[in-house]
C-alpha cells in the first residue's frame, strides 16, 4: 500500500481548486479569448490602414489627365475626381487610426489584467495549471 504523506495532503488540499479560484479562472480565460479576437483585429485594421496608404500613393501617382478615379463602393465601381478620392482616403485613414489607437489601448489593458490574474494562479497552482496556449507563449 502506497502511503500519503502529511505534505502530500497539503499540497492537494493547495492545489484544489476553490470557486474564488475556478472564477479566477474562467476571467483569465475570458481575458485571454478577449485578447486574441483584439490582437487578430488590430492585425486586420493595421492591414487596412496599410491598403490605405497604398491606394493613396497610386492615386497621387496618376498623370493629371486622368481626372476620374474609379473606386469600388459596394460591387460597382464610382468615377470620381482625385480630389475627392484622396479627401475620402484621408478621411477613411483617420478613422481606421483611431480604431487602431483605441485597439492598443485596450490590448495594453487586457495585457495587464491578464498578467496580474496568471500571478495570481501560478502563485497557487505553480506548475500545475497551464493558462496560455503552447503557440502564443504567454501572449
Amino acid at each position: 500500500m502506497v502511503g500519503v504523506s502529511l505534505n502530500d495532503s497539503e499540497n492537494l488540499k493547495k492545489n484544489v481548486p476553490t470557486a474564488e479560484d475556478q472564477q479566477q479562472i474562467n476571467k483569465f480565460a475570458r481575458l485571454h479569448k478577449s485578447y486574441l479576437e483584439n490582437k487578430d483585429q488590430l492585425a486586420f485594421l493595421q492591414n487596412t490602414a496599410q491598403n490605405l496608404t497604398d491606394a493613396e500613393n497610386e492615386v497621387m501617382l496618376m498623370e493629371d489627365g486622368q481626372l476620374n478615379v474609379p473606386i469600388l463602393v459596394g460591387s460597382i465601381f464610382v468615377h470620381q475626381d482625385q480630389d475627392k478620392i484622396n479627401l475620402m482616403l484621408e478621411e477613411r485613414k483617420e478613422y481606421i487610426q483611431q480604431q487602431i489607437d483605441s485597439l492598443g489601448e485596450k490590448i495594453i489593458c487586457l495585457e495587464a489584467e491578464m498578467k496580474d490574474l496568471r500571478a495570481i494562479l501560478y502563485a497557487k497552482f505553480g506548475d500545475n495549471i497551464q493558462l496560455e496556449d503552447e503557440q502564443n507563449n504567454g501572449e
